[in-house]
């Protein structure tokens, strides 16, 4: 500092504000957490806001993956059924005594099989009325369970649901 330039003693520092603005007082400090009280309430009504709308649209995303993969596998299922009455021929060939047809059967079988069906109705199994429909019923002193006597038809199950139940001969 140069001795040109005016120095201010600590003590003479002016404390007033200066002139159109206003001194803090202890009425501005109420308002001003008053107005950060309701801020955070505001704040806090948005996030909770945005957290339900959040979890809203993760359930419409999940149910729409649900009813996509619901939809997958009926349209599935569906060409299964329709290819059901070629399984059957190919199968009524064979009982024939065509057998040529067999391997395209094997064929058609093994897809099937490696994409979710099952054939049920086998002798000797016990009958479940899910699976099967009895045609015929023949009692039976050596069981009380009922228990597959004889497959008239085939059926087939498509990833643990029934597409076409057994036709069946149950003794028992």
């Amino acid at each position: 500092m140069t001795e040109e330039e005016e120095t201010i003693p600590d003590g003479e520092l002016e404390t007033e504000a200066p002139e159109g603005e206003e001194t803090p007082s202890f009425e501005n400090d109420e308002n001003t957490v008053t107005a950060i009280e309701e801020l955070q309430s505001e704040r806090d009504s948005y996030l909770s806001d945005l957290q339900r709308i959040q979890a809203d649209f993760d359930n419409f995303r999940r149910q729409t993956q649900k009813r996509q993969n619901d939809l997958t596998e009926h349209a599935a299922s569906g060409i299964v059924e329709k290819l059901l009455p070629v399984l059957d021929a190919c199968e009524a060939a064979i009982q024939q005594g065509a057998k040529d047809v067999q391997p395209i059967q094997v064929s058609l079988l093994e897809i099937l099989q490696t994409s979710g069906l099952e054939i049920v109705g086998v002798e000797g199994e016990e009958f479940n009325p899910d699976h099967h429909e009895a045609v015929s019923h023949e009692p039976c002193d050596e069981t009380e369970i009922p228990i597959v006597h004889a497959v008239m038809r085939s059926g087939y199950t498509w990833n643990g649901r029934t597409i076409r139940p057994a036709m069946v001969q149950v003794k028992g």
